[in-house]
């Protein structure tokens, strides 16, 4: 949890107020996850931090949603490809990706539990 708000902090996403009046406040929560080892083993534990999407209201906290996702098709075609080129393929995770979209709203959220600063009336 502390790397992904360290995260939070050096992309400069974060910026503690004074809670504003008449805005909506959108909740948080942390996910876990943990992936296994064919033997059974833990081979990695990962934490995201991901907005109450019920709290958030349309037009004031967001546009629009989506998830950018690959079709099978495209998928397909990079392993032909990699195939026919006898190149190796892997998994990429990319962390924090959503921190490089662009937003032209200003969302207000919950203090992080376990990572407050200030007065309880900031968000």
């Amino acid at each position: 949890m502390a790397t992904e708000y360290q995260i939070l902090q050096e992309r400069d996403v974060l910026k503690i107020v004074s809670r504003p009046a008449r805005r909506n406040i959108v909740g948080l929560k942390w996910v876990y996850a943990i992936k296994w080892k064919e033997n059974r083993t833990l081979e990695w534990r990962k934490v995201r931090l991901v907005a109450k999407g019920y709290t958030q209201v349309i037009g004031e906290d967001y546009n629009e949603m989506y998830a950018s996702v690959a079709r099978l098709e495209s998928v397909r075609l990079v392993y032909i490809i990699a195939a026919s080129w006898r190149l190796r393929l892997w998994q990429i995770d990319f962390v924090s990706a959503f921190l490089n979209s662009n937003s032209n709203f200003e969302v207000f959220m919950e203090q992080l539990k376990g990572f407050e600063e200030g007065e309880e009336h900031k968000v």
